[in-house]
């Protein structure tokens, strides 16, 4: 093999040594900088699923998401900075998608101005319902809850020639929305304040009835028992429940020292007696 042929392979050979040292040290530095770099985060409250505008704030809607620390979060409600207690019972002016952050903007609180606007569904009304302090509201329930409204009251009933005080148990209102409640927690105290004041969404003429309860009670009288009280729904569907079936509770259901109601019971018959002009009606016991 000639000199010539000799020095041109040890060019080649040293060309392709030095490729190779040279692609080396391009790729060195390269894995070096793919190793992920920490960034820092904060925590920012989110939805936790689909809330549709007006929505009424619960625990389960809201959560805290990690956010990059760095960002302007000025608008946001930080983990380090705020607490979702003080916003259950807020009301949404917009809708959400799940795992988007709740601007401070778009959370009415309820002493909030406007928040009554903000929270009623279209055509739909408010109402303030006084309650009695053993109503048993107290601890469970919540704004964006559904009740029924019992009116519980006694008055005067002619039975035969007496005048008798019956006491009567009615649902004047199913499935109505609670708004706002008054009842708040002392920071200083581990005990709740009752609430004595309930805000309902309700149609325009639900609100009529719920206003002549009202007036019922307030006519009843210091020494009655009458009073109006909540009653929890379940947040499932009643699946065909009749919620508008009418049912009144009386005295004598409940306990048998009251005499029975136009034989309701099924122990008792009253028959109504005609003597010429003069009219009586008697109880007689039914016969098995």
């Amino acid at each position: 093999m000639s000199k010539r042929k000799i020095m041109l392979l040890a060019v080649a050979g040293l060309v392709a040594i030095g490729t190779v040292m040279a692609a080396r040290a391009l790729m060195g530095p390269q894995q070096e900088t793919s190793a992920p770099v920490p960034v820092a985060t904060t925590q920012i409250l989110a939805a936790t699923h689909d809330l549709p505008t007006g929505t009424i704030l619960k625990d389960a809607d809201m959560k805290w998401i990690p956010w990059a620390a760095d960002s302007d979060t000025s608008q946001f409600y930080r983990k380090d900075k705020d607490d979702t207690g003080r916003l259950v019972g807020a009301v949404l002016r917009d809708g959400m998608r799940a795992g988007e952050p709740f601007l401070t903007g778009h959370i009415v609180q309820a002493h909030d101005h406007g928040f009554l606007a903000a929270v009623l569904t279209p055509g739909m009304r408010a109402i303030a319902v006084t309650l009695s302090p053993s109503s048993g509201v107290a601890g469970f329930i919540f704004p964006g809850d559904h009740v029924d409204v019992i009116l519980t009251h006694s008055f005067s009933r002619k039975d035969s020639a007496d005048l008798t005080e019956r006491r009567v148990s009615e649902i004047v209102l199913s499935d109505a929305r609670v708004l706002a409640l008054d009842q708040k927690t002392d920071s200083m105290s581990a005990d709740p304040k009752v609430a004595q004041l309930a805000t309902l969404e309700v149609t325009p003429k639900q609100a009529e009835k719920l206003a002549l309860a009202s007036d019922i009670v307030g006519q009843a009288g210091a020494g009655s028992h009458g009073n109006l009280s909540l009653v929890l729904r379940s947040l499932a569907a009643d699946n065909g429940a009749a919620t508008g079936e009418k049912s009144v509770t009386w005295d004598s259901d409940v306990s048998s020292a009251f005499p029975s109601v136009n034989g309701e019971d099924g122990l008792m018959q009253r028959v109504h007696i005609m003597r010429g002009k003069d009219a009586t009606d008697s109880n007689f016991e039914r016969h098995r």
